[in-house]
């Protein structure tokens, strides 16, 4: 098992497990009950969490730019 040496593998990995776990709590929701996928309920849930996970990715993008032009001393 490679495990992420730095900070920002960590929450890559991290988000990447939410987004897994989301993806599987839809499946087991959709294939266990009567919730189809086209329901608005699942879709505006579905479309926040897409939008959080964007953020929170690019998030990561402008926090690590702002690391790499900050000058070490």
């Amino acid at each position: 098992m490679v495990l992420p040496e730095t900070d920002t593998g960590v929450y890559v990995v991290s988000g990447l497990f939410a987004l897994a776990v989301f993806v599987a709590a839809i499946a087991f929701v959709v294939s266990r009950t009567a919730i189809e996928l086209t329901m608005g309920t699942v879709l505006t849930l579905s479309a926040g969490f897409v939008g959080f996970i964007a953020v929170y990715f690019i998030a990561m993008v402008v926090y690590r730019e702002i690391d790499d032009r900050e000058q070490v001393r």
